[in-house]
């Protein structure tokens, strides 16, 4: 995901979600400024401590995706990383990542996707296994919330993860009742052959990189 930014040192970047702050660090690694937000101030400050042991600077802000604290055009880049299906409005956060980006700025997005016909399937099944799981979007869905957001030139690659139904399940426990109501779905409903075949889970991955227009400041 950060090599399709073509990011270069100096420019300032935004994680938003960041987590524990994996992609933060990857930015900073390469000398950029990097600012992250999340909702929760215990996983800021793990990204915070990362970046210390690594001798790198983050800029840390308690922040909802959905409002951005940034005044337009503050960045050159904007990433989120397996976070968007936590979002409560995904369409909101991207039209807040286009006004703090910078003209012809990048915006770089992983997360869990499905098909147009499987993603309610999946959907169900994830929000059985962690209940602030709000939506996956479909890989065409993806697509649609980007061009109306004001996006363009997107690239969208995605990739299968093979995994047991533990792995999948992990981190929470097949003992909890989250665990047990997941995988009595996972069993007994039909799982769509993208998700699940010869007893294996297919996680399905999307890679987005899109692109802010090149329109003067002040539109």
């Amino acid at each position: 995901m950060v090599d399709g930014l073509y990011p270069e040192p100096g420019q300032r970047a935004l994680d938003v979600a960041t987590g524990a702050g994996h992609t933060a660090i990857q930015l900073a690694e390469r000398h950029l400024s990097v600012t992250v937000t999340d909702i929760t101030p215990a996983m800021l400050q793990d990204a915070l401590a990362l970046a210390k042991e690594r001798g790198l600077d983050l800029t840390a802000v308690e922040a909802p995706a959905e409002a951005l604290p940034f005044d337009d055009h503050s960045f050159h880049c904007v990433t989120s990383r397996r976070a968007p299906h936590h979002f409560n409005d995904i369409s909101q956060f991207l039209r807040e990542a286009r006004r703090v980006l910078v003209p012809a700025g990048r915006i770089g997005i992983s997360d869990m996707t499905g098909s147009a016909t499987g993603i309610d399937w999946l959907n169900r099944l994830e929000r059985l296994r962690d209940p602030s799981h709000r939506q996956a979007l479909s890989i065409d869905g993806w697509y649609q919330v980007l061009v109306a957001a004001g996006f363009e030139n997107v690239a969208i690659h995605v990739n299968d993860e093979p995994m047991t139904v533990l792995e999948w399940l992990a981190p929470v426990s097949q003992d909890t009742d989250s665990g047990q109501a997941a995988l009595h779905f996972l069993h007994r409903s039909d799982a769509p052959d993208e998700f699940v075949r010869d007893h294996t889970f297919i996680k399905r991955r999307i890679l987005i990189w899109a692109e802010k227009p090149h329109e003067p400041i002040g539109q």
